[in-house]
């Protein structure tokens, strides 16, 4: 556990890791729920919560996290590949 003096050591100190695939912020503060996520240099934000995300929601890891969405629609865009065949008719 590593104990930090208000909310804005917490968020610089968070963001001095070497993951980001998700963090979970304990709060009853709206305003420091929405600070997290929007400064939280991670995929995922949990607020009051540690397991669970959005339904068909997708993340994309960050730094030693990995690569790449694990879930969702957008896994499906990312291991697609479009390939376009024109034909046009004889005569």
């Amino acid at each position: 556990m590593h104990v930090v003096d208000d909310f804005d050591a917490a968020i610089v100190a968070a963001n001095d890791s070497r993951f980001g695939l998700a963090a979970t912020v304990l709060t009853s503060s709206l305003d420091h729920a929405q600070r997290a996520g929007r400064e939280l240099d991670v995929a995922t934000v949990k607020v009051n919560a540690v397991f669970g995300g959005a339904p068909g929601g997708a993340a994309q890891p960050r730094y030693g996290s990995g690569t790449g969405y694990g879930y969702g629609p957008e896994l499906l865009d990312e291991m697609t590949q479009t390939k376009v065949v024109h034909i046009s008719p004889m005569g």
